[in-house]
């Protein structure tokens, strides 16, 4: 993902995955969820209040997983991720 995001004009080696907790889930404004099956996951790990603030980052579709797949499938992803982005950002 970070060559197909760089290809984008995107920097992504900073970047570092963590673990959720109930805190980040406090401590977010908005929750996006790539995919059904994450946006149930953390649906069922936020409290009622917080459950508010998630929602899928394509409105009705899943972002597909790239992971294990040929460089195309993270170009693509990037590329749908991208498109998406005007959803969310001001």
């Amino acid at each position: 993902m970070i060559t197909a995001a760089a290809d984008l004009g995107y920097d992504l080696t900073a970047h570092r995955g963590v673990a959720l907790t109930p805190e980040l889930l406090t401590w977010a404004d908005t929750i996006l969820a790539m995919d059904h099956a994450v946006l149930d996951q953390l649906h069922q790990q936020a409290d009622p209040a917080d459950r508010l603030k998630i929602r899928l980052y394509l409105d009705g579709a899943d972002v597909p997983d790239p992971w294990d797949k040929p460089a195309t499938a993270f170009a693509e992803c990037a590329a749908l991720i991208l498109q998406g982005a005007d959803q969310h950002l001001a």
